[in-house]
């Protein structure tokens, strides 16, 4: 291998593992992959059919319009409308990147993918390493519950709990779907690395990117029906893992405890409560204002201008500070934002990814799918830097990976 290949490969896994990185450094790594793989591209002097560049726009459609609506928002709400399109920028840079470079450093990078589970591992060792110092060294600064180590997580990695529950999700599905090793120690390796990450998932406890990989794990297990048998080590191992958590961690505990409050079964404190009603008047605050947005939508500069406004108000009615909140939905946020257009296009461009993964047979494709349309419904994903760059720059790569295979029946529905 010559010496430019293995730069190649080192800015691929920097592609990889940015997405663990603090804040602006977090941002600025994807565009400098980018630059330098179209660069790369341009010197090896190959490029794409012009029809990619028009697959790039048509899955970027759903930020297309957010860039559309500037020009027409009142000069009030203009610059929180630009703003609100840079956060979302790579949405259409990132498509636009992969459809443009050579097939050859799209492979390159993804065959670098384990190193995002690496730096999941990492990260999530080095906030668990932190939460457990504070605690053990009785220094009184945090206390034994999820709310403090969800906080004290986030302070430490960064990285907000959720966004963390999406890549670990994402990342156990890699592992899980990376090869058959048959008894190999390398198999097992990989059932332990999985186990770990599950346990992480299981402490940070957030909803959706959970139920997710619960749909995963049942369409995996109904493709492998007349197989199941080989794989009951591993449904054992699971069970094991889920139930330890259960016993030993006292905030898991908690957390499943707060999140019966949606079903008017909690018996916890205040606090936990709270939590459960914050999330059912963000909900009740959300269909108040699609009631009144739900054809041309607020407008992306002037939706959250509209909430604090609601929050405000309720705020004095209740006596205590509330908010203000985003929609915490994306399908809301970009419905309450662009209307009936804004919602229509997501989920066309979400109709569009589907197609895609299942033509090309790519199982690990429509599990990433499935993960972000789930938890779309319970976070903003794409308002936050953390989450439009995960959904960039996944669904980038595999839109515009090369086939291995000619595509036939959809294996990803046969079974195996």
């Amino acid at each position: 291998m010559g010496k430019i290949e293995t730069i190649d490969k080192y800015v691929a896994r920097l592609l990889m593992i940015c997405l663990l990185f603090p804040g602006k450094w977090q941002g600025a790594a994807p565009m400098l992959v980018s630059l330098y793989f179209v660069v790369r591209t341009i010197v090896v002097k190959e490029s794409s059919f012009s029809r990619n560049y028009a697959k790039a726009l048509l899955i970027s459609v759903a930020f297309i319009i957010y860039l559309l609506a500037i020009p027409i928002m009142p000069h009030e709400y203009f610059l929180a409308a630009r703003r609100v399109c840079e956060g979302r920028a790579s949405m259409l840079l990132l498509p636009l990147v992969f459809a443009g470079i050579t097939p050859a450093f799209t492979k390159l990078i993804w065959r670098e993918r384990y190193w995002f589970v690496y730096a999941c591992v990492v990260s999530c060792l080095i906030g668990n390493a932190v939460f457990g110092y504070h605690y053990f060294t009785n220094d009184g600064t945090v206390t034994l519950s999820h709310v403090a180590y969800r906080s004290l997580f986030d302070v430490t990695t960064t990285i907000h709990p959720t966004y963390m529950s999406m890549y670990l999700s994402f990342a156990i599905c890699m592992v899980l779907l990376s090869g058959n090793d048959g008894n190999s120690p390398v198999k097992w390796m990989r059932y332990l690395l999985a186990y770990l990450m599950l346990i992480f998932l299981l402490c940070l406890l957030a909803k959706t990117p959970i139920i997710a990989l619960v749909v995963i794990f049942i369409h995996y297990a109904w493709g492998h029906r007349k197989q199941l048998y080989r794989y009951k080590a591993i449904f054992a191992g699971t069970l094991i893992v889920i139930a330890a958590v259960y016993l030993f961690v006292p905030f898991f505990r908690q957390r499943v405890a707060e999140l019966s409050g949606f079903f008017g079964k909690s018996k916890t404190e205040n606090v936990i409560d709270n939590s459960v009603a914050m999330r059912k008047l963000i909900w009740h605050t959300d269909m108040d204002m699609l009631h009144h947005y739900w054809l041309t939508g607020a407008g992306p500069g002037r939706l959250f201008p509209l909430l604090k406004q609601r929050y405000f108000f309720y705020s004095l009615a209740n006596g205590e500070v509330i908010g203000p909140y985003d929609p915490h939905n994306e399908y809301l946020y970009d419905w309450l934002s662009l209307g009936i257009a804004g919602i229509l296009l997501m989920v066309l461009v979400l109709g569009i990814h589907i197609s895609r993964a299942i033509r090309s047979n790519n199982t690990l494709y429509l599990y990433l799918l499935i993960i972000l349309s789930v938890s779309f419904f319970t976070e903003s994903v794409l308002s936050l830097q953390q989450g439009v760059l995960f959904y960039a720059i996944f669904t980038s790569i595999l839109y515009f990976l090369p086939q291995e295979k000619p595509a036939g029946q959809p294996a990803i529905f046969s079974p195996a």
